[in-house]
Formats: structure tokens, sequence, C-alpha cells
């Protein structure tokens, strides 16, 4: 999750895709780091009251990816010295037989049990610490074939809602489909029995079983489900991947279903306002939290607790300007009453991070200040 060197480019299989789709480059996300990661206070860092901060050997790396078959294949095929430890923990994954499936490696029924049920413990828990993390340069060992989820966390984003928008409410759904149609797509190539086709249209989550709680495969339904290449798993993977490698995005869409187009939309537009400077007609306060109040300063949190913006405090005395009149007039009331002339890049954080909102009445254009 988050970003590689302080790049966010997507792994190599996605970046291809989306580039034919958008036609353009995503901006950087440069307040989001694995390097120096930015939700761990520094030595040199007072941690501030009311921030959440990450435990430095976890970081955001506390989640456990399911890797669809495809992406689980393209692991195992890649032969570069510096990928052999990711590699090893995905063929140790296999091995355990734990939630695999020609689909793929899902999580472990313990795992998300425990994941779904432990308030706070993101970013915090040890014992949640995702298998791939590599402890020696804490870094992910599957980097290069990441599954949608892991592609598109930030921590933290430059455009605030805007981005967060774009990367988690657009891009991770659209790709989210993407793995899950492309994954049954490769077992259907494959030739399926019948209990393996059964899985693959099975939308009910694993049971929590006895057997499941302690980590133990029942090995005859892990026979049906496989068939006849029980024994051959990795193969089947390596295959998967031998057929998504060469898709080009327009044949992603023809194997897809109408999910896929429907979310490749929602990613166009959300990019469109992603790479977008402007600044709705009108304007009023958006919802907020406080979080905490220093001499000239509020830290404020709007669209995310890990995300939080901090306002100077003569800018929080001029919110109410924005009270659902034109932005052009409260940006000019403010100059005239108040001496102080609110910048447009000013303007347009407070948008992105949602501290100014368009009223719901208003039109959807937007001007340029």
């Amino acid at each position: 999750m988050g970003s590689d060197n302080g790049s966010e480019a997507l792994p190599p299989l996605y970046a291809r895709c989306v580039a034919e789709l958008l036609g353009g480059a995503i901006p950087r996300e440069a307040g989001a780091t694995c390097d120096q990661c930015a939700m761990c206070a520094s030595g040199a860092e007072e941690p501030r009251g009311g921030s959440i901060y990450f435990d430095g050997v976890i970081k955001c790396c506390s989640y456990l990816p399911e890797l669809h078959n495809f992406l689980v294949g393209r692991i195992l095929a890649d032969a570069d010295s510096a990928a052999q430890a990711g590699r090893a923990t995905v063929e140790k994954r296999i091995a355990d037989g734990i939630g695999v499936t020609p689909l793929g490696l899902a999580q472990s029924p313990v795992f998300s049990l425990l994941y779904e049920n432990s308030e706070r413990a993101f970013g915090q828990s040890r014992s949640l610490r995702c298998p791939h993390y590599m402890e020696e340069g804490g870094r992910c060992g599957i980097w290069r074939n990441r599954d949608s989820t892991c592609s598109t966390w930030f921590c933290k984003h430059v455009r605030g809602k805007v981005g967060w928008t774009f990367w988690r409410d657009s891009l991770h759904k659209l790709l989210l489909v993407v793995e899950e149609d492309l994954a049954r797509w490769c077992v259907l190539e494959l030739h399926p029995s019948d209990d393996t086709l059964r899985h693959v249209v099975a939308s009910a989550a694993e049971a929590v079983t006895g057997e499941s709680l302690d980590n133990r495969v029942n090995h005859e339904e892990y026979a049906r489900v496989w068939g006849e290449w029980r024994g051959r798993e990795g193969k089947f993977f390596l295959r998967c991947a031998e057929l998504v490698n060469p898709l080009s995005w327009a044949e992603v869409l023809a194997i897809s279903g109408p999910k896929v187009r429907a979310y490749a939309q929602l990613t166009e537009r959300a990019y469109g306002r992603l790479i977008s400077d402007d600044v709705p007609p009108a304007l009023i306060v958006g919802s907020m939290q406080l979080v905490q109040i220093q001499h000239g300063t509020t830290r404020v949190n709007t669209y995310s607790d890990y995300d939080p913006l901090d306002v100077p405090s003569i800018v929080m005395e001029l919110l109410h300007y924005f009270d659902g009149r034109p932005t052009e007039d409260a940006i000019a009331a403010i100059a005239e009453e108040r001496g102080f002339r609110l910048e447009p890049a000013l303007v347009r954080k407070m948008v992105d991070f949602g501290l100014l909102v368009q009223p719901k009445q208003q039109c959807i254009s937007s001007i340029r200040i």
C-alpha cells in the first residue's frame, strides 16, 4: 500500500490498462511514502493529541491481500532475484492450502474474523502484519504484482477528498471488479470440473468452522474444488497469468461484465476532477471534526482521520463568508472587510479537503479564480 520510493506508479499489468483508459498521467501522491512513512512519528516529532500514528515496523501492511489467480501466476513467474523473497511467501501460502482455490489466494477465515472485528488495529497490530512484508528494508515483497487494494490505498492525498475519490472510490473498485471477472474467466478457459464451476459462481463467504479456526485444510473439499489440477496449483496459476498478460484494455472490457464499464466511466470522471483546478461557483462550510487547537492553528479531520488538515486561525475565522453566495463575491467581501485576499490555491485546497463544499442545490458547473 502507499507509494514505493515516493512514486504511486501502478503495477505494470494495471498501469498499461489504466493508461489506455485515462489517456494521461496520474498526478503523484507525494504525501504518502513507504520509506519515510508519513503515518509514523519521527524521532524528533512530538506526537500530536488526537492524531493517529502507525507502528513503524508495520506501517500500513496490517492487511492480507487476496491475490487473484493471474496475479499469483505473475508472482510465481517473476524470476528476478530481487523478487525471490516475496515469491517464497506466496509459495508458502499455496503450500499451506488455507484459502487456496482456482480463483486465487483468499484471506483465511481467521484473519478475516480478526481484521473485521478489531477496532483501531490497522497499522497497529503486529499480529495482522502481511506475510508478504519484508522485514529487511520494510518493503512489500510482491510490489510489482500487488492487488487492487494495495495498489490504490494511500494514507494521505495531495488533493484530499478529490484524490481519495479517484483512488479509493473509483479506481480501486474498478480494478477489484476487473480482478474478479478476469479470475473467473481464467478458470473457465482452463476447462474446469463441475465442482470447480460451482466454486466459481459461489458468492457466499467461506463459513468459519472448527477446522478453519485452527487454520486446517478440509482436504476432501480442497480436492473437489481443484479437481485434476490438485497438486499442480502452481502450474494452474502460471497458466492464468499467461492468459491475462497479453490482454489490452479493450479486451478486458470485452471479457468483463457491465460493472467494469460503469466503474470505468466513474474512474474517468474522477480523473477529470483530479487534474482540474476548477472551483465551484458557490460554496458553504463542510463537515469537519476538531482534533486540536494550537497557537495560530486548528487541526481538523474532514474526509479521513489519517489525513488531518492544519488550518491557520485567520482562515478558520473567514469560513463563514462562504454562505452559498457566489465564490467570487465571498472572496471579494473578505478582501474588503478583512483586508485579506485569499489565494486561489488556498481556496482550492479547502475545497479539495471538504472544508468548503458545494451547496446541494447548486449546479455542478465550476469557475476558475
